[in-house]
Order: structure tokens, then sequence, then C-alpha cells
């Protein structure tokens, strides 16, 4: 059948003459390029016009910080205000397993505030779902934020969160399902969207197919329990296990830690993130071979990035250590942490080869997922990140080398500082088939901005298939636009090399759209350069700034089938010196300066189609040496 999204007035007509409905969930348009987690298990339904029926207010759209709806998808949300206030979504595909991003006001102790929602299939209540701002509302007026409220010309951010509920029974093929206010308060309730999947049958401890497996019981501390039966299956089943230690897997190899499924076993970490003597007891940490952890949902009382804004005092990562060689992290979901993970080889016991793939990364208080010093042919794919402080999936070489780090099949979304990809260093970095959207600074950045050991001069950065929608952004009011500092920041940043160069970074097959500021920004410092960018297929439509913005650029870069439209400012920044185009169909020509004149010539073209003559060859590449300009 064909489904396509309805006005709600349409959809009142026919429910109440129970005439054919059509669902209204939303069609993501990278799926059919098999971009993101295009084989995700949830569909996505919008509090947006022309997805639902309600007889709440709407946000208007808006990229305005200081506005609550600039954190939701596509900048528009809803608001449920008073008592019985309502929303609901004709449903496509039967599901049980319902997931709500919302917002609702901080507490003016910064300990959030309650609400909840009932939850109708057609007439039936099947569910209240519990909201909660304690873990929300991020504020800053330094480098890192913090959940205790300040006013002024503070940023604000992570003003969303998310809440899971398994509902009494499944929703069915073109039944409505509703939300509706349960609190007879006035706390404005503001939904983003909700997804709703059907959840798995659980995983029973008779499937395990191992001899030497063992159950937790219940009794005493999980992390005790594990710790005592490293080497072995360990089963977690259904329920929410609390304990306040981290759990370590560093003695055995081969320990295999399973739950029931991300729907059924809790790993719940109490240790708060403002007690000195506790705030870092959270997490799994790991450092030997062959590890499998699968299957677990993984929260914490966590409420900020860093004990006392320290950063020297993290609170603790959902997994850490550098899990040996050959271990598998699946069908986890891990939020409220300080990061998703942190994979780094501090123990010297070796970070190689470890998969992560079908997990969920969401609302952590920096990064995602970062592999770090010494990671080794780590393969992330087929993975959600939202809604993370920090970058949602990195590599940083710091330390000992990283290499061989890919991300592939990933959606990121709604990240609200730094980016959703970053390569900061390493050998061979890479990325394909990856959907970002809505990032509140930057989509994809690969430059030199922290220290390490840098990239490695002669391997590529490999970037191809992958789409940025609605990111980066303008400079401004620090908490009005811009990054942190109020500085701009482009859909794609390529170089600031502050601490090395940036060598051989190309991108194939992408597509950057609808972007705040400029689509791509390629800069330098300190007599970095940038050398080897290659730009193959991009097709940049969109942008509030300029297509292609370059600030004291050294380097060289290839334009190959490059289309750039819709761009405020133009397609390239001013005082640009002429660029090849090189046709991808047609060997690029080589010869000797010196010789240029004797040798076979074509004309070449800016990247605004003039004809700039046949005094260089076709495919030769001009330096990049751009004078800074005020953006």
């Amino acid at each position: 059948m064909f489904f396509r999204p309805i006005h709600c007035s349409a959809l009142m007509f026919v429910l109440l003459w129970q005439v054919t409905v059509y669902a209204q969930v939303y069609r993501f348009a990278d799926d059919v390029l098999e971009r993101g987690y295009y084989d995700r298990p949830y569909e996505r339904y919008e509090a947006e016009p022309d997805y639902c029926q309600t007889n709440a207010t709407f946000l208007p759209a808006s990229d305005n910080q200081r506005d609550l709806q600039s954190e939701a998808s596509h900048q528009q949300a809803l608001v449920l205000q008073s008592a019985q206030d309502s929303v609901s979504w004709v449903v496509e595909r039967p599901g049980d397993g319902l997931t709500i991003r919302f917002s609702l006001p901080d507490s003016p102790e910064g300990t959030g505030l309650q609400g909840a929602v009932d939850v109708f299939a057609g007439a039936e209540k099947v569910g209240t779902i519990a909201l909660d701002s304690r873990w929300a509302w991020q504020y800053c007026n330094q480098n890192y934020p913090q959940n205790e409220p300040l006013t002024g010309n503070v940023i604000i951010r992570m003003r969303f969160d998310e809440m899971h509920l398994r509902l009494a029974r499944t929703v069915n093929t073109a039944e409505v399902l509703t939300l509706r206010k349960a609190a007879n308060d006035e706390l404005p309730y503001t939904i983003d969207f909700i997804e709703l999947e059907p959840v798995p049958e659980p995983v029973l401890f008779g499937d395990l197919p191992a001899t030497d497996k063992v159950a937790f019981d219940g009794q005493g501390d999980i992390a005790d329990f594990i710790a005592q039966h490293e080497g072995k299956t360990i089963y977690i089943p259904a329920g929410q296990w609390q304990t306040a230690k981290r759990i370590y897997l560093r003695n055995k190899k081969g320990t295999q830690l399973i739950g029931a499924g991300m729907w059924y076993s809790e790993i719940f970490f109490t240790a708060p993130s403002d007690n000195p003597n506790t705030y870092s007891n959270r997490g799994i940490e790991a450092t030997k071979d062959s590890l499998l952890v699968q299957g677990l949902y993984l929260n914490t009382a966590c409420r900020q990035r860093y004990y006392n804004q320290q950063d020297s005092k993290q609170v603790g990562k959902a997994f850490m250590g550098g899990w040996g060689t050959g271990s598998v992290i699946r069908d986890c979901w891990a939020e409220h942490f300080e990061c998703g993970g942190w994979i780094a080889d501090y123990s010297g016991q070796g970070s190689r080869d470890l998969l992560v793939e079908h997990c969920r990364f969401r609302n952590n208080y920096a990064d995602g997922l970062n592999c770090s010093q010494g990671s080794q042919g780590h393969t992330i794919r087929h993975c959600s990140f939202r809604n993370n402080g920090d970058d949602d999936m990195a590599s940083w070489s710091v330390g000992k080398r990283t290499a061989d780090i890919s991300f592939s099949y990933c959606t990121a979304e709604n990240n609200w500082r730094a980016s959703s990809l970053g390569f900061f260093g390493g050998t061979a970095p890479s990325a394909h088939h990856l959907a970002i959207y809505d990032a509140l600074e930057s989509g994809v950045r690969v430059n030199a901005d922290f220290q390490g050991t840098g990239f490695t001069a002669d391997a590529i950065v490999d970037i191809h298939d992958v789409t940025i929608l609605h990111c980066g952004c303008v400079s401004g009011t620090k908490g009005q636009t811009g990054d942190f500092w109020g500085n701009a920041q482009g859909a794609l940043n390529i170089g600031n090399t502050q601490y090395y160069n940036v060598p051989n970074v190309h991108l194939t097959d992408i597509d950057i759209t609808d972007s705040r500021g400029n689509a791509v920004y390629v800069r330098s410092s300190g007599g970095r350069n940038v050398s080897g960018l290659a730009l193959e297929r991009v097709t940049i439509n969109g942008a509030k700034g300029f297509g292609i913005y370059y600030s004291g650029a050294i380097g060289d870069v290839t334009y190959c089938d490059l289309t750039i439209s819709n761009c405020a400012k133009g397609e390239q920044s001013a005082h640009m010196p002429a660029y090849i185009i090189t046709d991808c169909s047609t060997p690029v020509e080589t010869v000797n300066l010196d010789n240029r004149q004797s040798a076979a010539v074509s004309h070449y073209y800016d990247l605004l189609g003039r004809d700039l003559g046949t005094e260089l060859p076709r495919g030769f590449l001009l330096p990049i040496i751009v004078h800074p300009m005020q953006q």
C-alpha cells in the first residue's frame, strides 16, 4: 500500500467516515541511498504541521538559539500546555516500543521538573510515560556546560531529552496513536517527535548456547557479580539493576555480558556527578580480548559533563578502555553519560578491531563515541547518535597513533556542540553512508584543533556518500548564534591547522543542503597547510553564507563535478585565485611548470564557469593562498 502524510483536517475526515487512513510516518530521503541508519527498527512521527493531528500549538521554525525549538528536528515542535491537550498520528507499521523526544522547563535549582503523558491506541489507554527534565538543560558561560542554571549572556543547550516505554500492547497499522497530557498542570510539554518500533521477544537464559554461563539472580551488586564471573557468559535478565560502582572487564578474555535486550535489561549507575568521592563510578571499562556486550540499556544519575567543570575530573563513559582485540558491542543503548563511549588504550593491552553495531548513543554530555589513543581498525556501523554535547562520531589521534577507524551507516541528529563527525589526526580514518541532520555547529570537521600525533602524511582521509543537512552556524551574539564562543562554523570544516597539517582529505559524493552558514569552510593558521584536498561529486544547495569559504588557507584543492547553488553570499569567497574544475572522465595531465607553454593544454575554468584561457594545463593544482577576510 502507498502511504503518504496528510493534513490534520483530512485526517479528521477519514477518521469520521472510516474510509482508508494513510499513515503519517516521516520519510527520510536518505534511506533510499542507504545513508544513515537506514535499517533502523523504529519509524519516526514528527510533531509538525501536516504530520499529525493536534489541538495544541505549533512552535514556528527558528534558528535563533534562544528559542527552544532551535534544538528540535527541523526546528519545529508543538506544545501541550493545558490538561487534555493531545497530539495523534496514524501508524504505518505495528509497534509497542515508544520513544518520545520532549522538553520540559528546568527547575530554579537545576534539578528538573516532572510531568506525564498518557498513550492511547485508538480509544484504549496503553501506557503512561513519565517525563523528567533532570538530565536536560545545560548552561555555559565558560568552556564547559553544567546543570546549574545561569542567567545573563550565557549559552543554554540540551533542552530536549528522551524517555521510552514498552506499551501494554502493539499499536497496529492504521490505528491512531495519541499522546495526551496527563497531569493537570500548566507546564508546557514540548514534543519534538516520537519513534515507534516492534520490540523483539526477550533473549532468555536458555537461549544462550554457551556452556559456561551464569545468570545474575538479582542478589547483591551487579558489578560485583560480573567481577566474580569474568571469562564466562553472564546473563543479565529483564529489569532495572542498580549499581554505585563501575563495571570492569579486565581480568579474563572472552567474557560475554548479554542482556535480555535493550528494551528489557537496564543497568542504572547511581553515582551522582556532583559527589567529589564517587563522581566517576559508572560505565563499563574493558581491556581484554574477545569481549561481547549485547542487549543492554545503560543509564545513569549523571547530569553534567565534568565534576565541578574540571576536565581532569571526568564523570564516566558508558563504554571505556581499549577493549583488547576483536571485541563486540552490539544492540546497546547508552544515554546520560559523560560520553557514550571513549575507546582508548591507556592500559597498553591493545585496542584493535572493535565492532560496534546497532547501538544508540543519545543525550550524552560530551562525545557519542570517540576512538582515541592507540585505537586501530575499529568499525562503528548502523548506529544512532542524537543530542550529544560533543562530537557524535570521532577519532582523535593523541599519544599512540590511531589508524583505520571507520564510521558507516550511522545517523547523527541534533548535536549541540562541536560536530557530528570529527577526525583529528591518525592514519586513514574513513566515514561513509552517513546522514547528519540539524547539528548546531559543524556537521563534519577534519582539522587540527587538538594536540596529538597528527595525520599520516601519505594516507587518505576518505569521506564519501554523506548527507549534511541544516548544519553549521554564522558568527554573532554568543548563545543566540555561532558556536560556544559565538564564532562561525561551516557545515563541513576542513583545516584550522593550529597544531599540524591536514593532508589528503578526499570528499566524494557529498550532499550539503540548507547550511546555516558557509557550507564548506577551509582555513589555516600557524603556517600549516591543507594539501591534497579533493572534492568530487559534491553538491551544495542552499547556504546562508558562501558555498565554499576560504580563510588563510594554504595548500591545494581539486574540484571535480562540483555543483553549488542558492548560496546567499555566493558560490565561493572573494579574493580567490582560479581553481581547476577537472572533468572526471579525462585523465589529469602532468607537466613541468618551466615547460608548460610547450605542453598540451586545454581551456580551464574557475568555479563560476568563466573561461580563463590556456596558460595552464588541465588538472594543474593551484596553491590556495587566500587572505583572511571578515565573514
